[in-house]
C-alpha cells in the first residue's frame, strides 16, 4: 500500500497544488490516464463545493487529501472542518436534456463525482467532513 497526503488551504490556489499533486503520483505509481482523468474531475468538484459553499470562500481553512494506492484501488479521502454536509444526498438534475437555462442549478458535479469514481463515501467524524473517493485500476 502507498499513501501521500496533501494539506491544502481552501483557496482556488489550493486546487491547481492539488491538481499537480495528483498528476505527480498518478505518474509515480503507474495509474493510467484514463484513471487520472477520472479522479482529477470528482476531486476538482469536491474540493471547489468544499471551498465555495462550506467554507464560503474564506481562504484560511484547512482540506487534507490522503492518496492512497492499494492493489487494484486508487483511493482519495478529503476531510474539511466545514459545517456538516453530505453532498451524495443532494438530488440529482431531472433532466439533462433541458436547456441550460431551464434546469434547475445545482447537482450536476456531484452527478459527474458519481458517474467518474466507483465507490463514494461520506461520513462525519471527529468535527470533520470525510469524503472518500475510490476508482477501480484494471
Amino acid at each position: 500500500m502507498k499513501n501521500q497526503i496533501i494539506n491544502i488551504k481552501s483557496r482556488v490556489s489550493g486546487i491547481e497544488i492539488m491538481n499537480q499533486k495528483l498528476a505527480k503520483i498518478c505518474e509515480e505509481w503507474k495509474i493510467s490516464k484514463d484513471v487520472a482523468f477520472s479522479m482529477n474531475l470528482a476531486l476538482e468538484e469536491i474540493v471547489t463545493n468544499i471551498i465555495e459553499h462550506g467554507y464560503k470562500g474564506v481562504e484560511d481553512y484547512d482540506i487534507i487529501i490522503r492518496f492512497t494506492l492499494e492493489k487494484d484501488k486508487l483511493r482519495i479521502q478529503i476531510k474539511d472542518g466545514s459545517p456538516e454536509f453530505n453532498p451524495f444526498d443532494v438530488e440529482e438534475p431531472k433532466d439533462f436534456n433541458a436547456p441550460v437555462e431551464e434546469r434547475e442549478i445545482g447537482g450536476i458535479g456531484i452527478h459527474l463525482v458519481k458517474k467518474f469514481t466507483d465507490n463514494f463515501t461520506y461520513r462525519r467524524g471527529n468535527n470533520k467532513n470525510i469524503i472518500t473517493l475510490q476508482k477501480n485500476i484494471e
